[in-house]
């Protein structure tokens, strides 16, 4: 069953073609042994990527925004010190949707304080993130973007950075039942670029978004550039991968396909008959 049709047309050299099948055949001559030659071989592609897609986090993958929640909290703070309390847990529970957050650091006034949250702020770029993204448009690559942030600031924050035109996909709290690290969101966004888990790599920053890929059966790798210099670089116990710069997704995916096509390569090669 073919992928179904949606407005992002996908480069054909993401497909991946079925080996040609073998025949066997005599040669004449003085040499008794056959030979196995492809019928009909597909010349190799010579820059195939080894993904379909590649999907983001926002808050601290492609944007910069804890300073809006800090702004927040300290404005809080400031109407109501007995709000302090709250602070530690708030923090605690950072990668977690936002209203959850909030309703665990002061229970029953989560209507009352999102707003502070929640105003049309725009968050910052990492550097590098534009960069990076007009590369994997230029490669013909799907994205999607997944996020614990509600639709409505989702798409705001998207807006006001610029970054909308370059996902197809974006699905925010309101699209799933179970959010990070529930694989739900990223298993919807996939289904609706069309792209199998195997052929995707997911680029998060939190322990959330680690155990919703690793769920989901996508690569992940975790996105390290928006700690500050002096913060210990986090350790998952399944080793995924940490990237310091935006870049290293680019260079990492460059990696990915030549190792592809180095086992193509191979496969290709006809069989040593000879001794």
């Amino acid at each position: 069953m073919g992928r179904p049709e949606r407005s992002v047309q996908l480069c054909d050299r993401f497909a991946i073609s079925p080996p040609a099948p073998a025949v066997i055949v005599s040669l004449s001559g003085d040499d008794p042994e056959p030979h196995t030659m492809a019928a009909h071989p597909t010349p190799p592609r010579p820059h195939q990527p080894a993904v379909d897609a590649v999907v983001f986090d926002f808050d601290g993958t492609l944007v910069a925004s804890r300073f809006v929640d800090q702004a927040a909290v300290a404005e809080l703070i400031a109407s109501d010190p007995a709000a302090a309390a709250g602070v530690e847990t708030f923090w605690r529970h950072e990668g977690e949707p936002l209203v959850s957050r909030i309703e665990l650091a002061w229970p029953g006034r989560t209507s009352e304080i999102l707003p502070l949250f929640e105003r049309p702020e725009a968050p910052r770029c990492f550097p590098g993130i534009t960069t990076l993204l007009r590369k994997l448009d230029r490669e013909g690559l799907l994205m999607a973007v997944v996020s614990s942030r509600r639709l409505p600031a989702l798409e705001q924050g998207l807006g006001a950075t610029d970054l909308r035109r370059h996902f197809p996909v974006v699905i925010g709290l309101e699209d799933v039942t179970q959010p990070k690290p529930s694989p739900e969101g990223l298993l919807l966004a996939l289904g609706r670029l069309g792209v199998a888990p195997t052929q995707a790599v997911f680029v998060g920053d939190s322990d959330h978004d680690v155990e919703a890929g690793r769920r989901a059966g996508v690569t992940v790798w975790r996105a390290v550039w928006g700690l500050p210099a002096a913060s210990p670089a986090p350790v998952h116990p399944n080793g995924t991968l940490l990237l310091r710069r935006p870049a290293e997704v680019g260079e990492r995916l460059e990696t990915l396909t030549r190792a592809g096509q180095g086992r193509r390569h191979a496969a290709a090669e006809p069989p040593d008959h000879r001794g």
